[in-house]
């Protein structure tokens, strides 16, 4: 075999591999519901699990806290990588004030690992998702899949508007205090 050959059968190989786990994760789940496809694999080398350590942190910093969790695969593909990218920030600098308090705490969890697989079925998970989830006393009491990730991550500004008004609206429905401008007036959603 030429290498040509080989290196068209390696990445028919990858995207076979890739495809085959993603059916298994999706099980019955159809492309039309907020789970967008993958594009170019990117396999991910610190693939990391739900740090206990958060689950912690949470517990001893308020009666609750907040944790945007992202769930992704091992392998991952730009359009994951880029909402993870795009939210993050949304969460680290329109709500640093909570991330300094510890009452948001963002959490990014590959779910392929056997530890966290439960969290496919705990959050109907349909493919790569940011999950907001309210700790109180270190156990979850509510959850939201903003499931619009996908059909926003090729324009920022209103992904980055989405994830924040998702954030805010989600705290403020549950008595939790948001974020200050410099004039030490809140703004919500609505002012924006």
């Amino acid at each position: 075999m030429n290498a040509r050959a080989q290196i068209i059968f390696f990445v028919a190989a990858v995207l076979l591999v890739g495809a085959v786990s993603s059916m298994k994760r999706r099980g019955n789940a159809s492309f039309g519901q907020n789970n967008g496809p993958c594009c170019s694999f990117v396999p991910v080398t610190d693939a990391r699990t739900i740090g206990r350590d958060a689950v912690q942190v949470a517990t001893n910093a308020a009666a609750c806290t907040l944790i945007a969790y992202y769930f992704h695969g091992t392998v991952r593909c730009e359009t994951c990588l880029l909402i993870e990218t795009l939210a993050r920030a949304v969460v680290d600098q329109q709500f640093d004030a909570e991330v300094a308090a510890n009452r948001i705490i963002w959490e990014s969890v590959n779910y392929d690992l056997p530890e966290n697989q439960h969290f496919l079925a705990d959050y109907n998970l349909p493919c790569p998702s940011l999950v907001l989830v309210l700790l109180q006393e270190g156990k979850p009491r509510d959850w939201k899949l903003l499931g619009d990730t996908w059909q926003l991550v090729h324009e920022p500004a209103k992904l980055n508007n989405y994830v924040e008004t998702e954030v805010r609206s989600f705290l403020k429905g549950r008595g939790q205090p948001i974020s200050s401008d410099q004039t030490g007036s809140p703004h919500t959603p609505e002012q924006q």
